[in-house]
Protein backbone atom coordinates (compact mmCIF):
# COMPACT_ATOMS: atom_id res chain seq x y z
CA UNK A 1 0.00 0.00 0.00
CA UNK A 2 0.96 3.23 -1.32
CA UNK A 3 0.69 6.31 1.50
CA UNK A 4 -0.05 9.55 -0.01
CA UNK A 5 1.93 11.98 -0.52
CA UNK A 6 2.32 15.19 1.63
CA UNK A 7 3.26 18.31 0.73
CA UNK A 8 6.11 20.00 2.68
CA UNK A 9 8.60 22.61 2.36
CA UNK A 10 11.53 21.32 0.62
CA UNK A 11 13.54 23.32 3.59
CA UNK A 12 12.00 21.45 6.16
CA UNK A 13 13.87 18.85 8.10
CA UNK A 14 13.54 17.52 11.28
CA UNK A 15 16.05 15.83 13.93
CA UNK A 16 14.24 12.36 14.79
CA UNK A 17 15.18 9.70 17.72
CA UNK A 18 17.58 7.47 16.29
CA UNK A 19 15.55 3.81 16.07
CA UNK A 20 16.46 1.04 17.56
CA UNK A 21 19.18 -1.84 16.33
CA UNK A 22 16.91 -4.72 15.57
CA UNK A 23 13.90 -3.72 16.06
CA UNK A 24 11.10 -5.00 13.51
CA UNK A 25 9.93 -1.94 10.73
CA UNK A 26 6.65 -0.76 12.20
CA UNK A 27 4.02 -1.50 9.94
CA UNK A 28 2.20 1.04 7.40
CA UNK A 29 -1.05 1.76 9.60
CA UNK A 30 1.22 2.48 12.26
CA UNK A 31 3.41 4.74 9.99
CA UNK A 32 0.74 6.41 9.50
CA UNK A 33 -0.75 7.46 12.73
CA UNK A 34 2.64 8.40 13.58
CA UNK A 35 3.16 10.61 10.65
CA UNK A 36 3.06 14.17 11.17
CA UNK A 37 1.66 16.90 8.37
CA UNK A 38 5.43 18.10 7.44
CA UNK A 39 8.09 15.64 8.94
CA UNK A 40 8.12 11.96 8.65
CA UNK A 41 10.66 9.83 8.68
CA UNK A 42 11.71 8.08 5.40
CA UNK A 43 11.82 4.15 5.35
CA UNK A 44 14.53 2.16 3.23
CA UNK A 45 12.61 1.25 0.55
CA UNK A 46 11.56 4.96 -0.31
CA UNK A 47 14.84 6.49 0.64
CA UNK A 48 16.51 3.86 -2.17
CA UNK A 49 13.09 5.12 -4.87
CA UNK A 50 14.44 8.61 -4.59
CA UNK A 51 16.87 10.16 -6.72
CA UNK A 52 21.05 10.75 -6.39
CA UNK A 53 20.70 14.12 -5.53
CA UNK A 54 17.77 13.49 -2.68
CA UNK A 55 19.71 10.91 -0.93
CA UNK A 56 22.79 13.07 -0.82
CA UNK A 57 20.81 15.99 0.80
CA UNK A 58 19.39 13.33 3.43
CA UNK A 59 23.05 11.90 3.87
CA UNK A 60 24.68 15.04 4.46
CA UNK A 61 21.73 16.07 6.43
CA UNK A 62 21.67 12.91 8.69
CA UNK A 63 25.34 13.77 9.27
CA UNK A 64 24.94 17.03 10.47
CA UNK A 65 22.88 15.71 12.88
CA UNK A 66 25.01 12.90 14.30
CA UNK A 67 27.81 15.08 14.74
CA UNK A 68 25.07 17.37 16.82
CA UNK A 69 24.22 14.07 18.49
CA UNK A 70 27.83 13.41 19.74
CA UNK A 71 28.50 16.89 20.61
CA UNK A 72 24.68 16.71 23.25
CA UNK A 73 23.76 13.27 23.28
CA UNK A 74 26.14 10.53 22.97
CA UNK A 75 27.88 8.85 26.18
CA UNK A 76 30.88 10.77 27.24
CA UNK A 77 34.22 8.51 26.16
CA UNK A 78 32.24 6.38 23.26
CA UNK A 79 34.87 5.16 21.40
CA UNK A 80 35.50 6.75 17.74
CA UNK A 81 35.19 3.36 15.79
CA UNK A 82 31.70 2.89 17.40
CA UNK A 83 30.84 6.00 16.11
CA UNK A 84 31.90 5.75 12.71
CA UNK A 85 30.16 1.96 12.80
CA UNK A 86 27.13 3.45 13.63
CA UNK A 87 27.28 5.60 11.07
CA UNK A 88 27.24 2.62 8.29
CA UNK A 89 24.57 1.29 10.36
CA UNK A 90 22.60 3.67 9.95
CA UNK A 91 23.30 4.90 6.22
CA UNK A 92 20.02 4.32 4.72
CA UNK A 93 17.42 4.44 7.42
CA UNK A 94 16.74 7.81 6.68
CA UNK A 95 17.11 9.55 10.49
CA UNK A 96 16.37 12.89 8.66
CA UNK A 97 14.55 14.51 6.13
CA UNK A 98 10.40 14.85 4.70
CA UNK A 99 8.15 13.05 2.78
CA UNK A 100 8.72 15.31 -0.20
CA UNK A 101 12.64 14.34 0.59
CA UNK A 102 11.63 10.69 -0.27
CA UNK A 103 9.11 11.65 -2.15
CA UNK A 104 9.85 9.09 -5.92
CA UNK A 105 11.00 11.33 -8.79
CA UNK A 106 11.99 10.05 -12.06
CA UNK A 107 16.18 9.71 -12.55
CA UNK A 108 17.94 12.65 -13.74
CA UNK A 109 21.41 13.05 -14.67
CA UNK A 110 23.26 14.05 -11.89
CA UNK A 111 26.63 13.82 -10.44
CA UNK A 112 26.95 10.37 -8.64
CA UNK A 113 25.97 10.26 -4.92
CA UNK A 114 28.78 10.76 -2.59
CA UNK A 115 29.63 7.86 -0.37
CA UNK A 116 28.86 8.24 3.34
CA UNK A 117 30.99 10.64 5.20
CA UNK A 118 34.41 9.01 7.21
CA UNK A 119 34.85 9.43 10.59
CA UNK A 120 37.27 12.49 10.11
CA UNK A 121 34.34 14.78 10.51
CA UNK A 122 33.29 12.79 13.50
CA UNK A 123 37.04 13.08 14.73
CA UNK A 124 37.26 16.62 14.32
CA UNK A 125 34.07 17.75 16.09
CA UNK A 126 36.17 15.42 19.01
CA UNK A 127 39.02 17.68 18.58
CA UNK A 128 37.02 20.70 18.55
CA UNK A 129 34.92 20.43 22.05
CA UNK A 130 38.62 18.79 23.41
CA UNK A 131 39.85 22.43 21.81
CA UNK A 132 36.86 24.39 23.81
CA UNK A 133 37.35 22.97 26.93
CA UNK A 134 40.60 23.50 27.51
CA UNK A 135 40.65 27.23 26.60
CA UNK A 136 37.81 27.56 29.17
CA UNK A 137 39.28 26.24 32.21
CA UNK A 138 42.94 26.69 31.24
CA UNK A 139 42.78 30.38 32.47
CA UNK A 140 42.17 29.09 36.39
CA UNK A 141 44.68 26.71 36.68
CA UNK A 142 48.10 28.18 38.22
CA UNK A 143 51.85 27.09 38.44
CA UNK A 144 52.81 26.67 42.11
CA UNK A 145 56.42 26.25 43.81
CA UNK A 146 57.50 25.38 47.19
CA UNK A 147 60.92 26.97 47.84
CA UNK A 148 62.90 25.99 50.91
CA UNK A 149 63.78 28.60 53.27
CA UNK A 150 67.27 26.45 53.46
CA UNK A 151 70.25 28.42 51.37
CA UNK A 152 71.44 25.26 50.55
CA UNK A 153 68.68 23.26 48.46
CA UNK A 154 68.74 19.34 49.32
CA UNK A 155 71.37 17.54 46.55
CA UNK A 156 69.16 14.07 46.73
CA UNK A 157 65.84 14.46 44.75
CA UNK A 158 64.76 10.83 46.45
CA UNK A 159 64.68 12.73 49.97
CA UNK A 160 62.31 15.42 48.66
CA UNK A 161 59.51 13.21 47.73
CA UNK A 162 57.71 12.38 44.33
CA UNK A 163 57.31 15.99 43.34
CA UNK A 164 61.21 16.90 43.14
CA UNK A 165 63.62 16.27 40.39
CA UNK A 166 67.77 17.75 40.27
CA UNK A 167 68.34 21.41 41.33
CA UNK A 168 67.87 23.32 37.99
CA UNK A 169 68.25 27.02 38.48
CA UNK A 170 70.97 28.89 38.60
CA UNK A 171 72.90 30.20 41.97
CA UNK A 172 71.08 34.21 42.68
CA UNK A 173 67.84 33.66 40.38
CA UNK A 174 65.18 34.82 42.69
CA UNK A 175 62.41 32.77 42.54
CA UNK A 176 60.32 35.90 41.07
CA UNK A 177 63.20 35.58 38.39
CA UNK A 178 61.82 34.73 35.01
CA UNK A 179 64.58 31.76 34.48
CA UNK A 180 63.85 30.25 37.86
CA UNK A 181 62.96 26.83 37.81
CA UNK A 182 62.18 25.34 41.00
CA UNK A 183 62.81 22.09 42.28
CA UNK A 184 59.56 21.21 44.51
CA UNK A 185 56.58 21.92 42.71
CA UNK A 186 52.89 21.37 41.47
CA UNK A 187 49.71 23.45 40.15
CA UNK A 188 46.51 24.84 41.49
CA UNK A 189 43.02 25.84 40.98
CA UNK A 190 41.81 29.40 41.32
CA UNK A 191 38.33 28.63 43.03
CA UNK A 192 37.81 32.49 43.96
CA UNK A 193 38.28 36.08 42.10
CA UNK A 194 40.01 37.58 45.03
CA UNK A 195 43.57 35.30 44.95
CA UNK A 196 42.63 32.15 46.92
CA UNK A 197 44.17 29.23 45.29
CA UNK A 198 43.46 25.47 45.63
CA UNK A 199 45.84 23.02 45.93
CA UNK A 200 47.35 19.95 46.83
CA UNK A 201 48.06 19.57 50.67
CA UNK A 202 51.25 17.15 49.79
CA UNK A 203 52.38 19.97 46.99
CA UNK A 204 53.24 22.72 50.56
CA UNK A 205 55.12 19.70 52.71
CA UNK A 206 56.35 21.08 55.71
CA UNK A 207 54.46 24.67 55.88
CA UNK A 208 56.82 26.05 58.85
CA UNK A 209 60.11 25.04 56.33
CA UNK A 210 59.40 26.67 53.43
CA UNK A 211 57.96 29.59 51.31
CA UNK A 212 55.69 29.49 48.63
CA UNK A 213 54.99 31.07 44.61
CA UNK A 214 52.22 30.93 42.24
CA UNK A 215 52.94 32.29 38.98
CA UNK A 216 49.96 32.93 36.31
CA UNK A 217 49.53 34.61 33.30
CA UNK A 218 53.45 35.57 32.97
CA UNK A 219 52.93 37.27 36.76
CA UNK A 220 55.01 35.96 39.43
CA UNK A 221 53.33 36.12 43.54
CA UNK A 222 54.63 35.31 46.99
CA UNK A 223 51.71 33.25 48.34
CA UNK A 224 50.75 33.06 51.90
CA UNK A 225 48.75 29.65 52.95
CA UNK A 226 45.15 30.26 54.50
CA UNK A 227 45.06 26.84 55.10
CA UNK A 228 45.48 23.11 55.04
CA UNK A 229 44.47 19.40 55.48
CA UNK A 230 46.81 16.69 55.15
CA UNK A 231 44.01 14.26 56.30
CA UNK A 232 41.85 15.39 52.77
CA UNK A 233 44.97 16.29 50.80
CA UNK A 234 43.70 19.75 50.43
CA UNK A 235 45.24 23.03 51.03
CA UNK A 236 44.14 26.80 49.96
CA UNK A 237 46.99 29.21 49.23
CA UNK A 238 46.12 33.33 48.42
CA UNK A 239 47.89 35.93 46.80
CA UNK A 240 47.70 39.61 45.71
CA UNK A 241 45.57 39.92 42.94
CA UNK A 242 41.95 40.65 42.19
CA UNK A 243 41.46 39.15 38.53
CA UNK A 244 41.56 35.14 38.72
CA UNK A 245 38.94 33.65 37.01
CA UNK A 246 37.59 30.82 39.18
CA UNK A 247 37.45 27.61 37.86
CA UNK A 248 33.55 25.88 37.91
CA UNK A 249 33.08 23.12 39.62
CA UNK A 250 30.80 20.26 38.03
CA UNK A 251 27.00 19.57 38.41
CA UNK A 252 25.23 16.96 39.79
CA UNK A 253 25.90 14.48 37.03
CA UNK A 254 27.31 11.67 37.61
CA UNK A 255 31.38 10.79 37.10
CA UNK A 256 31.44 7.28 34.99
CA UNK A 257 34.10 4.67 33.71
CA UNK A 258 34.55 5.79 29.98
CA UNK A 259 33.85 9.81 30.45
CA UNK A 260 36.18 11.26 28.19
CA UNK A 261 38.62 13.91 30.65
CA UNK A 262 41.15 16.55 30.30
CA UNK A 263 43.89 17.11 32.85
CA UNK A 264 45.33 20.56 33.11
CA UNK A 265 48.85 21.07 34.97
CA UNK A 266 52.19 22.23 35.82
CA UNK A 267 54.50 19.33 34.31
CA UNK A 268 58.51 19.75 35.28
CA UNK A 269 57.50 23.24 36.47
CA UNK A 270 56.90 24.49 32.71
CA UNK A 271 53.56 26.29 33.43
CA UNK A 272 55.68 29.61 34.62
CA UNK A 273 54.56 31.18 31.43
CA UNK A 274 51.08 30.61 32.32
CA UNK A 275 50.25 28.01 29.81
CA UNK A 276 49.48 25.11 31.23
CA UNK A 277 49.98 21.36 30.10
CA UNK A 278 47.12 19.01 28.94
CA UNK A 279 46.36 15.53 28.50
CA UNK A 280 43.44 13.76 27.96
CA UNK A 281 41.49 10.33 28.31
CA UNK A 282 39.11 8.98 29.80
CA UNK A 283 38.09 8.01 33.57
CA UNK A 284 39.11 4.12 34.10
CA UNK A 285 37.84 3.87 37.45
CA UNK A 286 36.09 4.95 40.40
CA UNK A 287 36.59 4.63 44.12
CA UNK A 288 40.20 3.58 43.81
CA UNK A 289 42.83 3.50 46.56
CA UNK A 290 45.62 5.75 46.89
CA UNK A 291 48.99 4.08 46.49
CA UNK A 292 50.15 2.82 50.18
CA UNK A 293 52.85 4.90 51.68
CA UNK A 294 56.45 3.62 51.65
CA UNK A 295 56.19 4.37 55.32
CA UNK A 296 52.86 3.11 57.30
CA UNK A 297 51.88 6.41 59.09
CA UNK A 298 51.58 6.58 62.51
CA UNK A 299 47.65 7.44 62.02
CA UNK A 300 45.14 5.72 64.21
CA UNK A 301 44.02 3.62 61.00
CA UNK A 302 47.66 3.40 59.36
CA UNK A 303 46.44 5.06 56.65
CA UNK A 304 47.98 8.77 55.70
CA UNK A 305 44.76 10.47 54.05
CA UNK A 306 40.70 9.53 53.35
CA UNK A 307 42.06 8.87 49.98
CA UNK A 308 43.78 5.39 51.58
CA UNK A 309 40.14 4.13 52.03
CA UNK A 310 38.95 4.17 48.26
CA UNK A 311 37.80 7.88 47.48
CA UNK A 312 39.58 8.55 44.15
CA UNK A 313 38.97 8.88 40.37
CA UNK A 314 41.39 7.15 38.42
CA UNK A 315 42.30 8.02 34.96
CA UNK A 316 44.54 7.20 32.18
CA UNK A 317 45.57 10.78 31.05
CA UNK A 318 49.18 11.24 31.54
CA UNK A 319 50.03 12.84 35.27
CA UNK A 320 53.89 14.20 34.79
CA UNK A 321 55.43 15.27 38.05
CA UNK A 322 54.25 18.52 38.70
CA UNK A 323 50.47 17.90 37.46
CA UNK A 324 49.06 17.51 41.29
CA UNK A 325 47.05 20.40 42.53
CA UNK A 326 45.94 20.94 39.06
CA UNK A 327 42.48 20.56 37.18
CA UNK A 328 40.56 16.83 35.79
CA UNK A 329 37.97 18.71 33.67
CA UNK A 330 34.98 17.16 31.50
CA UNK A 331 34.16 18.19 27.81
CA UNK A 332 32.39 21.02 29.28
CA UNK A 333 35.28 22.52 30.65
CA UNK A 334 34.05 22.10 34.19
CA UNK A 335 36.11 20.32 37.14
CA UNK A 336 35.62 16.87 38.27
CA UNK A 337 38.77 16.23 40.05
CA UNK A 338 41.76 17.42 41.35
CA UNK A 339 44.63 15.65 40.17
CA UNK A 340 47.14 14.20 42.15
CA UNK A 341 50.46 12.71 40.75
CA UNK A 342 50.26 9.49 43.46
CA UNK A 343 51.48 7.12 40.21
CA UNK A 344 54.24 9.20 39.46
CA UNK A 345 56.01 8.34 42.37
CA UNK A 346 59.16 6.01 42.52
CA UNK A 347 57.65 2.56 41.58
CA UNK A 348 54.55 3.21 40.33
CA UNK A 349 53.41 3.23 36.41
CA UNK A 350 53.94 6.34 35.67
CA UNK A 351 50.79 6.49 32.93
CA UNK A 352 47.98 6.14 35.97
CA UNK A 353 47.00 9.07 37.91
CA UNK A 354 44.48 9.74 40.20
CA UNK A 355 42.49 13.07 41.04
CA UNK A 356 39.96 13.74 43.89
CA UNK A 357 36.48 13.58 43.20
CA UNK A 358 34.37 17.21 43.64
CA UNK A 359 31.64 15.87 45.65
CA UNK A 360 29.53 17.30 48.46
CA UNK A 361 32.52 16.23 51.20
CA UNK A 362 34.95 17.85 48.99
CA UNK A 363 32.86 21.28 48.58
CA UNK A 364 32.71 21.52 52.39
CA UNK A 365 35.83 20.72 52.86
CA UNK A 366 37.20 24.07 50.31
CA UNK A 367 34.74 26.15 51.56
CA UNK A 368 36.08 25.58 55.34
CA UNK A 369 39.63 25.91 54.24
CA UNK A 370 38.87 28.82 52.29
CA UNK A 371 38.12 30.74 55.39
CA UNK A 372 40.84 29.68 57.21
CA UNK A 373 39.31 27.10 59.41
CA UNK A 374 40.03 23.61 59.93
CA UNK A 375 38.00 20.67 58.55
CA UNK A 376 36.62 18.47 61.11
CA UNK A 377 35.39 14.67 60.57
CA UNK A 378 33.26 11.97 61.59
CA UNK A 379 33.89 9.58 64.51
CA UNK A 380 32.02 6.21 64.98
CA UNK A 381 33.71 4.24 67.69
CA UNK A 382 34.09 0.76 66.50
CA UNK A 383 36.78 -1.41 65.99
CA UNK A 384 35.98 -3.61 62.80
CA UNK A 385 37.27 -6.61 60.36
CA UNK A 386 36.72 -8.43 57.26
CA UNK A 387 34.33 -10.80 57.12
CA UNK A 388 35.86 -14.53 56.70
CA UNK A 389 36.75 -15.47 53.39
CA UNK A 390 34.24 -18.60 53.27
CA UNK A 391 31.20 -15.99 54.35
CA UNK A 392 32.15 -13.06 51.92
CA UNK A 393 31.92 -16.32 49.00
CA UNK A 394 28.35 -16.56 50.08
CA UNK A 395 27.86 -13.31 49.23
CA UNK A 396 27.60 -11.67 52.51
CA UNK A 397 28.83 -8.20 53.11
CA UNK A 398 29.63 -5.67 55.79
CA UNK A 399 32.54 -4.57 58.51
CA UNK A 400 32.25 -6.75 61.26
CA UNK A 401 32.42 -5.05 64.86
CA UNK A 402 34.85 -6.62 66.94
CA UNK A 403 34.68 -3.76 69.39
CA UNK A 404 32.82 -0.63 70.90
CA UNK A 405 34.75 1.92 72.83
CA UNK A 406 32.76 3.12 76.03
CA UNK A 407 31.35 6.64 75.50
CA UNK A 408 31.27 6.67 71.62
CA UNK A 409 28.50 7.63 69.00
CA UNK A 410 28.87 3.77 68.21
CA UNK A 411 27.60 2.75 72.31
CA UNK A 412 25.35 5.54 72.42
CA UNK A 413 23.62 3.86 69.21
CA UNK A 414 23.55 0.62 71.47
CA UNK A 415 26.10 -1.15 68.70
CA UNK A 416 27.46 -4.37 70.41
CA UNK A 417 30.38 -6.87 68.94
CA UNK A 418 29.78 -9.07 66.74
CA UNK A 419 27.09 -6.91 65.01
CA UNK A 420 27.30 -6.74 61.23
CA UNK A 421 27.12 -3.48 59.86
CA UNK A 422 26.11 -4.25 56.48
CA UNK A 423 24.92 -0.17 54.96
CA UNK A 424 25.01 3.45 56.39
CA UNK A 425 22.64 5.59 55.05
CA UNK A 426 21.73 3.19 52.49
CA UNK A 427 25.05 2.43 51.01
CA UNK A 428 26.61 -1.01 50.83
CA UNK A 429 29.45 -1.77 52.86
CA UNK A 430 31.96 -4.44 51.52
CA UNK A 431 34.88 -3.96 53.67
CA UNK A 432 36.07 -2.57 56.78
CA UNK A 433 37.48 0.30 54.61
CA UNK A 434 34.90 1.42 52.98
CA UNK A 435 33.03 2.19 56.88
CA UNK A 436 35.45 4.42 57.52
CA UNK A 437 35.88 6.38 54.63
CA UNK A 438 31.61 6.96 54.66
CA UNK A 439 32.15 7.90 58.73
CA UNK A 440 34.98 10.18 57.99
CA UNK A 441 33.79 11.78 55.02
CA UNK A 442 30.49 13.44 57.44
CA UNK A 443 30.96 16.42 59.77
CA UNK A 444 30.80 15.64 63.79
CA UNK A 445 27.47 16.21 64.90
CA UNK A 446 26.00 14.38 61.24
CA UNK A 447 23.57 12.02 61.78
CA UNK A 448 24.43 8.39 60.21
CA UNK A 449 21.89 4.96 59.57
CA UNK A 450 23.52 1.76 60.24
CA UNK A 451 22.16 -1.03 58.95
CA UNK A 452 23.04 -3.86 61.54
CA UNK A 453 22.21 -7.84 61.13
CA UNK A 454 22.63 -8.85 64.64
CA UNK A 455 23.27 -12.78 65.75
CA UNK A 456 23.82 -13.33 62.01
CA UNK A 457 24.70 -17.00 60.92
CA UNK A 458 26.40 -18.04 57.89
CA UNK A 459 23.85 -18.68 54.81
CA UNK A 460 21.20 -17.49 56.95
CA UNK A 461 19.57 -14.00 56.22
CA UNK A 462 18.82 -11.80 59.01
CA UNK A 463 16.45 -8.58 58.58
CA UNK A 464 19.09 -5.77 59.80
CA UNK A 465 17.69 -3.47 62.28
CA UNK A 466 18.44 0.81 61.76
CA UNK A 467 20.66 2.46 64.44
CA UNK A 468 21.10 5.75 64.28
CA UNK A 469 24.22 7.81 65.41
CA UNK A 470 25.10 11.28 65.87
CA UNK A 471 28.82 11.19 65.12
CA UNK A 472 31.61 13.01 66.95
CA UNK A 473 35.54 14.16 65.87
CA UNK A 474 37.71 12.56 64.81
CA UNK A 475 41.39 12.35 66.43
CA UNK A 476 44.61 13.09 64.20
CA UNK A 477 48.10 12.98 65.60
CA UNK A 478 50.59 15.60 65.48
CA UNK A 479 52.36 14.37 62.35
CA UNK A 480 49.09 15.09 60.19
CA UNK A 481 48.59 18.43 61.94
CA UNK A 482 46.43 20.91 60.10
CA UNK A 483 46.80 24.38 59.49
CA UNK A 484 44.47 27.25 59.86
CA UNK A 485 44.63 31.09 60.30
CA UNK A 486 41.44 31.42 61.38
CA UNK A 487 41.08 32.04 65.20
CA UNK A 488 40.01 28.87 67.12
CA UNK A 489 36.82 29.97 69.24
CA UNK A 490 37.66 30.03 73.15
CA UNK A 491 36.42 31.01 76.96
CA UNK A 492 38.47 33.07 79.06
CA UNK A 493 41.90 31.71 77.21
CA UNK A 494 40.41 27.91 76.64
CA UNK A 495 39.90 26.28 73.89
CA UNK A 496 37.64 22.67 74.13
CA UNK A 497 37.17 20.21 71.65
CA UNK A 498 35.17 16.67 71.37
CA UNK A 499 36.18 13.80 73.86
CA UNK A 500 36.83 12.11 70.97
CA UNK A 501 39.92 14.42 69.16
CA UNK A 502 41.73 14.07 72.30
CA UNK A 503 44.92 11.05 72.35
CA UNK A 504 43.95 9.55 75.51
CA UNK A 505 40.47 9.12 74.46
CA UNK A 506 40.49 4.70 74.00
CA UNK A 507 41.87 4.52 77.79
CA UNK A 508 39.31 6.56 79.22
CA UNK A 509 36.20 4.66 79.57
CA UNK A 510 36.84 2.52 82.80
CA UNK A 511 37.56 6.18 84.54
CA UNK A 512 34.49 8.06 83.79
CA UNK A 513 31.89 8.45 80.61
CA UNK A 514 33.42 10.54 78.07
CA UNK A 515 30.48 10.49 76.11
CA UNK A 516 29.59 13.48 78.66
CA UNK A 517 32.62 15.46 79.12
CA UNK A 518 34.94 17.97 76.18
CA UNK A 519 38.61 17.82 76.24
CA UNK A 520 40.55 20.88 76.99
CA UNK A 521 42.49 21.38 74.05
CA UNK A 522 44.95 24.38 75.21
CA UNK A 523 44.78 27.14 77.85
CA UNK A 524 46.79 30.48 77.39
CA UNK A 525 49.40 31.15 79.76
CA UNK A 526 48.11 33.96 82.13
CA UNK A 527 44.67 34.01 81.14
CA UNK A 528 41.64 33.68 83.52
CA UNK A 529 41.18 30.00 82.48
CA UNK A 530 45.10 29.64 83.19
CA UNK A 531 45.16 31.30 86.80
CA UNK A 532 41.97 29.36 87.65
CA UNK A 533 44.31 26.15 87.18
CA UNK A 534 43.09 24.69 84.09
CA UNK A 535 45.29 22.56 82.09
CA UNK A 536 45.42 21.17 78.84
CA UNK A 537 44.61 17.75 78.87
CA UNK A 538 41.71 17.78 81.08
CA UNK A 539 37.84 16.95 80.67
CA UNK A 540 35.33 19.52 81.54
CA UNK A 541 32.13 17.47 82.87
CA UNK A 542 30.20 20.28 84.10
CA UNK A 543 29.91 24.37 83.82
CA UNK A 544 27.96 25.92 86.52
CA UNK A 545 26.09 22.73 87.11
CA UNK A 546 25.39 22.31 83.73
CA UNK A 547 26.56 18.93 82.19
CA UNK A 548 28.56 19.51 78.19
CA UNK A 549 28.62 17.31 75.83
CA UNK A 550 29.99 18.86 72.65
CA UNK A 551 32.26 22.10 72.49
CA UNK A 552 28.72 23.69 70.67
CA UNK A 553 27.09 23.20 74.39
CA UNK A 554 29.98 24.25 76.63
CA UNK A 555 30.80 27.54 74.66
CA UNK A 556 26.50 28.05 74.35
CA UNK A 557 27.11 27.19 77.99
CA UNK A 558 29.64 29.50 78.77
CA UNK A 559 28.71 32.41 76.96
CA UNK A 560 25.58 33.01 79.22
CA UNK A 561 27.64 32.73 82.44
CA UNK A 562 29.36 36.82 83.48
CA UNK A 563 30.64 36.37 86.53
CA UNK A 564 32.57 33.06 88.08
CA UNK A 565 31.84 30.41 86.33
CA UNK A 566 32.90 26.92 88.29
CA UNK A 567 33.80 24.20 86.45
CA UNK A 568 34.08 20.30 86.99
CA UNK A 569 37.01 18.50 85.88
CA UNK A 570 38.13 15.14 85.04
CA UNK A 571 41.74 14.40 85.11
CA UNK A 572 43.62 11.78 82.63
CA UNK A 573 43.93 9.54 85.75
CA UNK A 574 40.23 10.00 86.30
CA UNK A 575 40.59 12.61 89.58
CA UNK A 576 37.66 15.50 89.91
CA UNK A 577 38.50 18.98 90.33
CA UNK A 578 36.62 22.11 90.82
CA UNK A 579 38.00 25.14 89.39
CA UNK A 580 36.44 28.87 89.93
CA UNK A 581 37.42 30.36 86.20
CA UNK A 582 36.71 34.69 86.91
CA UNK A 583 35.72 36.91 83.96
CA UNK A 584 39.18 39.17 83.17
Amino acid sequence: MKHPQMPCRKTTATVLAVPEMGRQRRSDDEVRRRMLPQRVVCSPREFRAVGPSRQDQIRRLRFVGLVLLLISGLPDGTPLFVMEGFLSAVGTTGLFGCRAACAAEPPAAEPPAAGPPSGLAAAMAIEQALVDSIRHAEGSVVAVARVRRSETPAEDPAALGPLAIPQLFADGDSPAHPDFVPNEFGAGVAVDREGLILTTAHVLGDIDAADYYVWMKHRPFKATVVAADPWYDLAVLKIDATDLVPIVFAGEQPVRKGSIVIALGNPYAIARDGEVSASWGIISNLGRRAPKVPQPSRDADHQATLHHYGTLLQTDARLNIGYSGGALINLKGEMIGLTTSYAAGAGYDKAAGFAIPIDENFKRVVALLKQGRKPEYGFLGVEAELLAEEVRRDGQHGALVRQVLPGTPADRAGLRAGDLITEIDGERLSATDDMIRLIASRAPAAKAVLSVAREFTRGERVEPRALPAVLTKRYFPASRRQYGTAPEPTWRGMQVDYSTASPDFAFLGPLFDPARAVYVVDVAEDSAAWNAGVRSGSYVTRIGGEEVTDPQAFYRRAAMIDADAILELRTRQGATQMRTVSPK
